[in-house]
């Protein structure tokens, strides 16, 4: 009996510090879920359960609380990536309310001129959020996207110099396109453009016909 009890002295102290430490571990614990926008977590997409993981620096069309949303991987030398966002355009403007668009900026043109520089550009004037001004001069120019071209289209909108010669030389401008470029392998996305809704690649409609069938709107 006596063993007993010199049994239960030495194991309720142990037992009561492993307790102790499991509490003050849960209390620490923050889950590692995939980031995504707060503005559109009430979304029909469930962004935080994603594959398609959202940066805070992507380009959002549309209105942030819009229900249905799209997440659209593109270049700006892609024909049809531009007929894409002509689309795109359509939609959001007919419906305001019930669509947004996620921008995923994916460079992979190399002939005429490489399109890195036109999305660092494009980047730079999200952050003066003025990115869809920007988009649509820079399809309309996609077969001459040069740095001379770049420096009209910015002085067109008017970006801010000052701020976009400090944005273009920023760190957060390389990690933002490594950052897209390793998603776009993990989802193996082969071309652009690329579509998601509801966390599934799809086929983009090509009339606001199909768009509205295809969104039950």
């Amino acid at each position: 009996m006596l063993k007993t009890r010199h049994l239960y002295l030495i194991f309720i102290p142990a037992i009561a510090i492993v307790l102790f430490v499991f509490l003050i571990r849960v209390i620490q614990y923050e889950p590692l879920l995939p980031y995504s926008l707060d503005e559109i977590n009430n979304t029909d997409n469930n962004e935080k359960e994603s594959l398609v993981v959202l940066f805070e620096d992507d380009p959002l069309l549309g209105k942030k609380k819009a229900p249905r949303t799209l997440i659209v991987f593109e270049d700006f030398g892609c024909e049809s990536c531009a007929t894409l966002s002509e689309n795109l355009n359509e939609l959001l403007v007919t419906y305001p309310d019930d669509v947004k668009v996620i921008w995923k900026m994916l460079p992979v043109t190399r002939f005429p001129i490489p399109t890195d520089l036109a999305h660092e550009y494009a980047y730079c004037a999200n952050s003066q959020n003025k990115f869809e001004k920007f988009k649509d001069l820079a399809f309309a120019n996609r077969d001459n996207l040069s740095e001379i071209t770049l420096k009209t289209i910015s002085a067109q909108i008017e970006l801010n110099p000052k701020k976009l010669e400090a944005c273009l030389v920023s760190p957060e401008v390389t990690s933002y396109f490594e950052k897209t470029e390793d998603l776009a392998q993990m989802l193996n996305i082969q071309a652009v453009p690329t579509v998601f809704y509801k966390n599934t690649q799809i086929q983009p409609p090509d009339t606001l016909l199909g768009w509205q069938v295809f969104l039950g709107l």
